[in-house]
């Protein structure tokens, strides 16, 4: 059948099912699929030959050495990473401790310094040199100035052998003095 200008044979569905008129014609049944009788229970038998084959795995023994191998290195790896976290940690807290221990030791060389300062200080000095000590300060009159124009020299002292009447005149001379 068509309808206008499309034809509905083996395609898409089939509306000659629809169609309202009165005919004798029986629908057709489809045919019926033949059962196929199975074992209940699913189970296959296999000679004893496949079974011995299908239960045993093959190992390559290549695969199962390199397998150990990457498994010892990632081993290595994880634990040389534990390790030295763990030293790492160690070590902060070692270093902090240091820190501490450093903090305290300016503390203290700071109040001993400012103790010495108090202590040391110019005008306490020239207080206990003049009060204590009877001192006072060099005038002009009592401070002598030297020169070192001509340049630097240096001579060396030798101890020149004594003889006896050396040593008799050191005697008598001492005697003098």
């Amino acid at each position: 059948m068509t309808y206008g200008a499309y034809a509905f044979d083996d395609k898409g569905y089939d509306f000659s099912l629809f169609e309202t008129t009165r005919g004798t014609a029986v629908p057709k049944e489809a045919p019926k699929k033949k059962r196929v009788h199975r074992n209940r229970n699913n189970i296959i038998e296999l000679p004893e030959i496949q079974v011995d084959k299908s239960q045993r795995k093959k190992h390559n023994v290549a695969s199962l050495v390199i397998g150990g191998i990457i498994t010892a290195i990632l081993v290595f790896a994880v634990s040389t990473v534990i390790v030295g976290q763990a030293r790492l940690t160690e070590l902060n807290e070692q270093v902090a401790e240091a820190e501490r221990t450093l903090a305290h030791s300016q503390s203290i060389g700071t109040q001993t310094q400012a103790k010495v300062e108090a202590v040391l200080s110019a005008a306490s000095v020239e207080e206990y040199a003049v009060n204590n000590l009877n001192m006072v300060k060099a005038n002009s009159r009592q401070k002598e100035y030297i020169s070192l124009s001509q340049g630097d020299k240096a001579e060396i002292y030798m101890e020149e052998e004594k003889t006896v009447f050396d040593e008799i005149g050191a005697f008598f001379s001492s005697l003098w003095s």
